[in-house]
């Protein structure tokens, strides 16, 4: 157990409300916090005023630099917790006491985390705001018909023709879509983990099946989503076959995409695409929000007509013999052409 970041529970969650995204929660940051670092690495600067939080920048010492728990690993979105653009100049300020370099990944762009460093005098630290990798979200708060109609005939009469021809092969495409209980969620976990190691991501050696502690933190994060009544599995099959699985959140009105995999002996019939489509449907027939793809913005994502998030990758160097060696052992390593052509493989 991560002692000091476990009890900020209660005061953590309750500022991370208004930021309205479960990667914000104290489940996300405790998950990664047991089971893709060292507890003696964390470090996390909080703010207060008399007993109620008011800001908490959830860092972790990874390589000599400061991170964001988790984010070097999943690489998805993250930001600061604050109440006020005041809040976060007072932790800018305390986390610059901290005297050591910095790399904030996938801060949103219009955070005022990202604008502090933006405008961070050069006496008190180098700082470099840099463009991260987009994400990419289907609006669901009108008709699914009306929507429908508005994509590509490109993949809807191409899914269509597709369906048919699994069909006649296989046996009637189904989706079962449950809501599963703590106790089902590593029966769930591992159909993920064999259908996403099917194909090429198993054979390159990146699915969560060669992953230990990647598939660690999807169980324990998979449990506590589902004490909530969170989480979410959808299987597609054909006939007796299985073919695609995505696990999903379901949090302020908006279905989060945490995984999804397809099986890659069936991948001419676009069984990821197929349960894609699925899946949003149903986002619009729940009267949710939004469907949240996460990751990395994709190709293949950008078939749904989606809307873009962008987002800033910041590196913080303190004016300090310990800031300017980061800053130069960044530079000798392209450690920014690595940041600028990193991209998370689509699921």
């Amino acid at each position: 157990m991560v002692r000091p970041l476990e009890s900020l529970r209660e005061a953590w969650d309750t500022l991370a409300a208004g930021f309205r995204s479960p990667l914000l929660e104290h489940d996300w940051f405790m998950s990664c916090a047991e089971t893709l670092h060292a507890e003696s690495d964390i470090n996390v600067v909080t703010t207060w005023q008399a007993d109620k939080l008011t800001g908490a920048a959830p860092l972790v010492s990874e390589g000599g630099r400061l991170a964001i728990i988790g984010g070097s690993r999943l690489y998805e979105p993250a930001d600061w917790l604050y109440s006020s653009d005041e809040v976060v100049s007072e932790l800018t300020d305390r986390v610059l006491a901290l005297r050591q370099p910095m790399i904030l990944q996938r801060i949103p762009a219009e955070s005022p985390v990202a604008r502090a460093f933006d405008r961070l005098s050069p006496w008190r630290a180098v700082a470099v705001v840099r463009t991260s990798a987009d994400v990419l979200a289907v609006d669901t708060r009108s008709s699914w018909n009306a929507y429908y109609e508005g994509l590509s005939s490109r993949i809807t009469s191409n899914l269509r023709r597709l369906r048919r021809k699994a069909e006649k092969a296989l046996g009637r495409m189904t989706v079962a879509q449950s809501i599963p209980g703590p106790a089902e969620v590593d029966a769930h976990l591992e159909t993920v983990v064999a259908i996403e190691g099917s194909g090429w991501k198993g054979r390159r050696g990146s699915s969560l099946g060669a992953s230990a502690d990647l598939r660690e933190f999807f169980r324990r994060y998979g449990r506590r989503a589902s004490e909530k009544g969170r989480l979410r599995v959808s299987t597609l099959s054909f006939g007796t076959h299985v073919a695609a699985v995505e696990l999903s959140v379901v949090a302020y009105r908006r279905l989060w995409q945490l995984k999804i995999g397809y099986q890659e002996s069936l991948a001419a019939y676009y069984p990821g695409l197929q349960l894609t489509e699925v899946s949003i449907r149903s986002a619009f027939e729940q009267g949710l929000e939004s469907y949240e793809f996460l990751g990395s913005a994709a190709e293949w994502e950008r078939r749904w007509r989606p809307e873009v998030r962008q987002y800033r990758a910041i590196a913080v160097y303190p004016m300090t013999g310990t800031g300017l060696a980061g800053a130069c052992r960044d530079v000798a390593g392209a450690l920014w052409r690595r940041l600028g052509r990193r991209r998370i493989d689509p699921d």
